[in-house]
């Protein structure tokens, strides 16, 4: 195996991970939305907010230089990543829009609270259900792509960038 790369911090490790996690179980709860959907709605609220100092990592630079790649390859890599962090933002908001479109405030998970809508979104539910589900499909191909290149780059190029991560 050829050493190419320096690991994340440990923290964004951690934030990798635990996002990852996150849209698992939106993915395995989200046919139960009809049944609470507590464990979805659970996860759509908390990715966002991992989002923040998952991106306030990235600016301050403190992730590992690049793995030595070709230009395509490397412009492939920035694109699917900025995908991903806009995909853990732009998702659940479109799942809290389509509750909202519904009528209804945004259930927080194991609490009495609820999120209202902070503008009136009424009458357009279905528009926005379709596209979170549309969104999802979107996101999931991507993540997809994400795990195949990662699993690429450690048997095929036999090189350590999905070391960076574990």
């Amino acid at each position: 195996m050829v050493r190419v790369t320096a690991r994340y911090p440990a923290p964004m490790r951690a934030l990798h991970w635990l996002s990852a996690a996150l849209v698992v179980v939106a993915y395995i709860t989200a046919e139960g939305m009809e049944d609470g959907g507590d464990w979805h709605v659970a996860s759509g609220l908390l990715l966002p907010a991992l989002f923040l100092p998952r991106l306030l990592g990235h600016l301050l630079r403190c992730v590992p230089p690049a793995a030595p790649s070709s230009r395509p390859q490397a412009a492939s890599a920035a694109l699917v990543h900025v995908a991903l962090l806009l995909f853990v933002v732009v998702q659940p908001l479109l799942g809290m829009a389509a509750i909202w479109a519904e009528g209804h405030a945004v259930p927080v998970p194991f609490t009495a609270w609820a999120l209202p809508a902070p503008f009136p979104v009424t009458g357009w539910g279905e528009a926005a259900e379709d596209a979170h589900e549309v969104v999802g499909n979107v996101f999931y191909a991507v993540i997809g792509l994400h795990v195949l290149a990662a699993l690429w780059h450690r048997w095929v190029r036999r090189d350590d960038v999905l070391q960076r991560m574990l």
